[in-house]
């Protein structure tokens, strides 16, 4: 089980601009008082496809005769200064991997004065000084150089070594609308809100008191808030097609509660980041990728069919397994996550954390995965963590691994001494340290010889890795708060190293929750973390289907979420049925519906959940194992289109999920939705998302729609073969009369089995689609 919390104090103060100076762009000498901004001097700097513009008391940076990036105005604005820094002492504690982060700014020098702007070769040189409280002064530098098509990169730094707080300040306006930040699970436009950059745990229920507030109670924090993310990036892409991004991993905050300002405050003396260019918002992240790297395509095998999670021991598999083969359901890997053994804790159960096969739990092992390659053409997958637990209570371990790290100090310690140890939910456990070379060696041949050699694993969740504490120590001396975003990136580099020395890089898959800026350089598939087996949008499936959307924007292009979701919070009543509980358990028919929409993302994998006894599996009865056949040859007919969209994402980093504005930048409407994806430019879908509107019933559900480009484009429902456009008749409901449908809008049946999926009338892609589903027994019992 996973844990999560945190909250943002936040001291904000004014800048002022006092003085300002133009410079000559050609000859790099100072400007001189005679021709400072005050005096309306205008001078532009030419930075490779970029511009700086000293004009009106600000500095702009244009491209393509179009401004992306201004400070603020002097003249208009009554906090003008654009650049400040200061002193702090950041407290950062640290409860089962979620952070309480308390900003305590005991200095601040928020007035600055320029005094010249220089240009060498193409990097412009901005030298003035920030005054305020006498132990924050400090001479500044901000440079900005373009260092590759579409990058200008700017730096600004301070001289007193005293500072650890670099702030800049920079104009926005209402109608701006942010998108980005990594992973964000509950909005899609972050305008508006106070964006810390941590990756920590998620939360129980993210802010929803109903569940939030009792899981607080047992463990305070842990319930985590609307802006807590597993994934978290300094980077952003508004509809205004400006994009700006940090390179350091250090804990900053993007402030934007201001209508008419962006201000990033950055924990460190040193502030590295990148303006883009790009004319549409795929450019930009296009241009973003070219940083933080692209993630490769996946093997053909996990293409082709369910990744079925399960748990049990050999008999309770093979029974599944049984089952799914009689049906012929496509199978593209079986995933064991208790292939190490699983032991009772207070979330229910939960795995040794001891990375090596538990031959009591699965005798037969080698046959069992025989019979899933032989049989059905899959592979087997497995787990691990960034974790070690003693194993000694276990009894039937090779090698206790925790033991071996603690002898040779592999673990992160503690700065009184000692290994740190971390709470999960009622055991402590050592984190690897990451920043040793020879624990990185030792974790790498973990994974090689006892995943990938000894239990024949070709993929494994890759989990955790966002509980590094802020004043842990470490091997390699860097400060534990400024490697905390990075640990993440790392653990994903030790997956992708140790499958590159394998020489599988091209066969195995891993899938982690946890990133940071360049974590696409290794991942080769994301997963969202733990949702609440919910239906809401704070950290239900309206949360899986937000991330899905949001995390495309920071170069996640392959990215997926448990089906069903994971995390139940539910109680016992004492003397009454264990069947009778309080709280959220999966019901089957968000089960159904989940499956609805993970067959048109890039990974369709169920999982049993924190507690397996007591959801919804696809495995319970006929009418689940049915449902869950039916859309894994779903996603097996599309495995076409998906194959063409992972070397597109490999090759431009585009997210093969995506939101649909991206290909209607100018329709406000849609710009707006949260519950509308689409796969690649060819697909829109429309899951439900509720488990009942109020005015209708199980038996007869239906989906409001919205039809981007309806003048122009006929939609095809890839199910019932129906057209919806500009002038087609379709059937509405009886309450359309109370929630009509207007505009671009449709009401379409929805019932399950048949959700709301189209294709563009006259798409190849949709041809395709249409062959391959006659060709999977997909159509054959729909009735339009």
């Amino acid at each position: 089980m996973k844990f999560h919390f945190f909250i943002i104090a936040t001291a904000l103060c004014s800048l002022m601009l006092t003085a300002g100076c133009g410079g000559n762009a050609d000859s790099g000498t100072p400007a001189n008082s005679n021709n400072s901004l005050n005096d309306g001097a205008n001078q532009t700097f030419n930075l490779g496809e970029f511009n700086a513009v000293w004009d009106n008391l600000q500095l702009r940076i244009e491209h393509s005769d179009r401004i992306i990036w201004e400070s603020k105005n002097t003249v208009d604005s009554e906090s003008p200064s654009f650049i400040a820094a200061g002193i702090h002492a950041l407290h950062a504690e640290e409860k089962r991997g979620s952070f309480l982060i308390e900003e305590h700014i005991q200095s601040l020098c928020d007035e600055h004065q320029i005094t010249s702007v220089t240009q060498q070769k193409e990097q412009l040189t901005i030298i003035g000084h920030v005054s305020g409280t006498t132990d924050c002064e400090s001479d500044f530098t901000l440079t900005f150089q373009e260092i590759q098509a579409g990058h200008l990169q700017f730096q600004l730094s301070f001289t007193n070594p005293a500072i650890n707080l670099s702030r800049l300040t920079y104009q926005s306006t209402k109608e701006e609308r942010f998108h980005g930040f990594g992973e964000q699970y509950t909005l899609l436009n972050l305008k508006g809100k106070d964006v810390p950059i941590l990756s920590q745990e998620g939360g129980v229920g993210k802010g929803r008191q109903l569940i939030s507030a009792p899981v607080n109670l047992v463990s305070p924090g842990s319930g985590g808030n609307t802006l807590t993310t597993y994934y978290a990036v300094p980077h952003y892409i508004t509809n205004t097609l400006r994009s700006v991004f940090l390179e350091n991993t250090d804990y900053a905050v993007f402030d934007l509660t201001q209508d008419d300002q962006v201000q990033i405050r950055l924990f460190n003396r040193v502030m590295t980041g990148r303006i883009l260019a790009g004319d549409s918002m795929l450019e930009l992240i296009e241009r973003f990728t070219e940083y933080s790297g692209r993630m490769r395509p996946l093997p053909d095998w996990f293409n082709q069919g369910a990744i079925v999670g399960i748990q049990g021991g050999t008999d309770v598999v093979n029974g599944i397994l049984d089952e799914l083969e009689t049906r012929g359901t496509p199978v593209a890997g079986v995933w064991l996550q208790d292939w190490v053994g699983k032991r009772k804790t207070a979330a229910g159960s939960q795995l040794w954390w001891n990375w090596e096969l538990d031959q009591d739990r699965y005798p037969q092992w080698d046959t069992l995965v025989e019979r899933i390659e032989n049989n059905f053409g899959g592979r087997m997958l497995c787990y691990i963590n960034a974790f070690l637990v003693d194993a000694s209570p276990k009894g039937n371990v090779q090698r206790n691994l925790f033991k071996e790290a603690l002898d040779n100090n592999y673990m992160v310690n503690h700065p009184d001494g000692g290994i740190y140890e971390v709470t999960n939910t009622d055991f402590a456990a050592g984190m690897i340290d990451l920043t040793n070379p020879s624990a990185q060696q030792w974790i790498k041949s973990i994974i090689k010889d006892n995943m990938i050699d000894q239990a024949h694993c070709r993929g494994w969740m890759h989990d955790f890795a966002e509980a590094l504490p802020f004043d842990a120590v470490l091997h390699s001396g860097v400060d534990a708060a400024t490697y905390h975003n990075q640990y993440a990136v790392d653990w994903a580099r030790m997956g992708r190293e140790a499958i590159q020395e394998a020489n599988l890089e091209n066969e195995i898959v891993f899938f982690n929750r946890a990133g940071a800026t360049r974590t696409p350089t290794y991942s080769t598939l994301v997963w969202q973390g733990d949702q609440m087996v919910t239906w809401d949008k704070h950290d239900g499936f309206q949360s899986a289907i937000i991330a899905t959307l949001t995390s495309g924007f920071s170069g996640v292009s392959l990215n997926h979420s448990d089906i069903g979701g994971y995390t139940n919070a539910s109680i016992g009543i004492p003397g009454f049925p264990e069947e009778l509980r309080l709280g959220f358990d999966r019901e089957e028919d968000l089960l159904l519906r989940w499956m609805e929409f993970a067959a048109f993302t890039t990974a369709f994998r169920t999982h049993e959940g924190l507690r397996p006894e007591t959801n919804a599996q696809f495995y319970d009865n006929e009418a689940t194992y049915s449902h869950f056949d039916k859309f894994a040859r779903v996603y097996k007919a599309l495995a076409f289109y998906r194959q063409q969209l992972f070397v597109e994402a490999a090759e431009k980093g585009y997210p093969v999920v995506r939101h649909p504005m991206l290909h209607y930048p100018n329709d406000n409407t849609i710009a707006q939705l949260t519950d509308h994806i689409m796969l690649g430019e060819e697909i829109l879908v429309a899951p439900v998302v509720d488990k009942r509107l109020p005015h209708e019933s199980r038996d007869d559900p239906w989906k409001k729609v919205y039809f981007p480009d309806a003048e122009n484009t006929v939609w095809v429902h890839i199910f019932t073969g129906e057209t919806f456009g500009a002038g087609q008749e379709y059937k509405a409901p009886a309450f359309n009369v109370i929630n009509p449908a207007t505009g671009n809008y449709r009401w379409v049946k929805a019932p399950f089995g048949i959700p709301a999926a189209f294709y563009k009338q006259g798409s190849l892609v949709g041809a395709q689609l249409e062959d391959n589903l006659q060709r999977l027994d997909v159509k054959s019992n729909v009735t339009p």
